[in-house]
């Protein structure tokens, strides 16, 4: 009996706002979204607009908004100067609400359709931007609206089913509803025998994407799209500026991963084009700009004052692309006696080059000048290699690799003039995602791959002055194909492909 009226509930179900109880208090008291929403549903989807104050634990907030069928939602919510909750709007009239913590950094995004019908939240960390904790979203299970919690983990990402209550439970739960059927308690627990071990789904049908199908070992280009039907000549035409430049299958022994990743991207330009519209092409609010979620990028020091001083791989920055008042290459311990017998093996060097840290020794090719010209090594006071690779007039130029100054690797690939510039790989010491890419000036620059410390392939997308700009592509672990649109590093829409 209670099976049977949960799925009569979940056949009209309207979610107006949904709570989860490890990241918010269980309460809509304070949810002017939740309020807003139910009363434009109740109201048969009549316009709601209105500026006005209320109060939200005991402070003074301004709320100003506008909800109208076949328009995305007009939100903000205030306090002084700061916001709190805002609103960012695709061109496809959907929409996400962002809420803003005291620190002013995003710790919620509540994403919504074009008929304002909820369709997922993610929660995010309070101290630090962009690094998600977890999604919360609904599915069907056998007749049931099931909420799908994924938790992002240090160890990979954690899932499981909640499921509904046909009554207020007396233990706390997981998360809670408040819909057109009122408040519906959620948690694990409360799975109904009936559904079994997998909850009776629906067989899969039609393509399904997954990070295994992008690692197949079969056929002799099993990542090519080239050979895959357009959705029509329409959807094939692409401006010829987009396109890559030709350029001639890698002889073998010359296989380049970034050049399959770009050859993807490119194809996935060209046939969803006519899937997702135009997305650059509508306005959007004035509100409170995001830091992109991007690698940090190896920091280079300052130029030294005298010319035949090395650039030294410093500390990784706190902050990405900030320059460092001066270089700090001086290693914060003493040698160790590994170190000290390593040093007495070692040849002697081309040159020393000195400076306050002490001296660096050069191991390679000099110059009629005594610079360093060609390929050679460059090993800090310590004992530790800071570059290895090529050099011309003292600056890296060519390939090599540099090192932070414990010795981890910093940034593999193509320099030019002492800057990462061309095709490279960027290490993050502090998580261990590699970015894997075109480079600029020191940043990502064009398209580019990111993979977790163990290669896991995480999402593609062009970078525009070491910013995402355009289309991002990555998997969920249900294997859905999740497309992202950027510009100058904000995220502006985002749709899921299930097949």
């Amino acid at each position: 009996m209670m099976l049977s009226k949960l799925r009569k509930i979940s056949k009209d179900l309207i979610i107006y706002s949904v709570l989860a109880a490890e990241f918010e208090r269980l309460d809509f008291k304070n949810d002017a979204l939740a309020g807003v929403r139910a009363n434009y549903f109740n109201a048969k989807c009549s316009p709601q607009a209105e500026k006005t104050d209320l109060d939200i634990d005991g402070k003074a907030h301004n709320l100003a908004y506008s909800m109208k069928k076949g328009e995305p939602l007009s939100w903000k919510i205030t306090t002084g100067s700061r916001p709190v909750q805002t609103v960012r709007r695709a061109s496809d009239n959907s929409y996400c609400v962002l809420s803003y913590g005291d620190n002013g950094v995003v710790f919620k995004r509540q994403y919504f359709d074009a008929g304002h019908l909820w369709l997922r939240t993610e929660y995010y960390s309070r101290t630090l931007e962009n690094a998600v904790a977890a999604v919360i979203y609904p599915r069907m299970a056998d007749g049931l609206t099931v909420l799908r919690m994924q938790r992002f983990l240090q160890t990979g990402i954690e899932s499981c089913d909640l499921y509904p209550s046909a009554e207020k439970p007396k233990k706390r739960c997981a998360a809670l509803i408040y819909s057109n059927s009122g408040m519906i308690w959620y948690d694990a627990r409360f799975k109904p025998a009936q559904l079994g071990e997998t909850g009776q789904e629906a067989p899969e049908k039609g393509f399904r994407f997954t990070r295994e199908a992008f690692m197949a070992e079969s056929g002799d280009d099993p990542l090519s799209l080239r050979s895959a039907p357009y959705l029509s000549e329409a959807d094939a035409a692409v401006p010829e500026e987009a396109a890559p430049p030709e350029s001639a299958e890698p002889e073998p022994g010359e296989y380049s991963a970034y050049d399959r990743i770009e050859s993807i991207l490119f194809e996935a330009h060209k046939t969803n084009k006519n899937i997702f519209g135009e997305l650059a092409s509508h306005s959007m609010e004035e509100e409170k700009p995001e830091e992109p979620e991007i690698p940090e990028e190896p920091e280079e020091p300052e130029e030294p004052e005298e010319p035949k001083e090395p650039e030294e791989p410093d500390e990784e920055p706190d902050e990405p692309d900030e320059e460092p008042d001066e270089p700090d290459d001086e290693p914060d311990e003493e040698p160790d006696d590994e170190s000290a017998a390593r040093a007495e093996t070692e040849p002697e060097p081309d040159t020393l080059i000195g400076t306050k840290n002490g001296d660096y020794a050069y191991y390679g090719a000099l110059d009629s000048d005594g610079r360093r010209t060609g390929r050679g090594r460059t090993v800090t006071p310590d004992g530790l290699t800071a570059y290895d690779g090529d050099y011309s007039a003292d600056k890296r130029h060519g390939f090599g690799v540099c090192y932070y100054k414990e010795g981890s690797p910093n940034y593999a690939g193509d320099w030019e003039n002492g800057d990462r510039s061309g095709r490279g790989v960027g290490f993050r010491r502090s998580d261990g995602i590699m970015h894997a890419g075109k480079w600029a000036g020191n940043k990502p620059d064009g398209f580019g791959a990111r993979f977790d410390r163990d290669g896991n392939f995480l999402d593609v997308c062009t970078y525009v002055d070491g910013v995402r700009n355009g289309k991002s592509l990555s998997f969920d672990e249900e294997g859905n194909a999740v497309v992202r649109f950027w510009k100058d590093g904000e995220l502006i829409s985002e749709k899921i492909i299930s097949d």
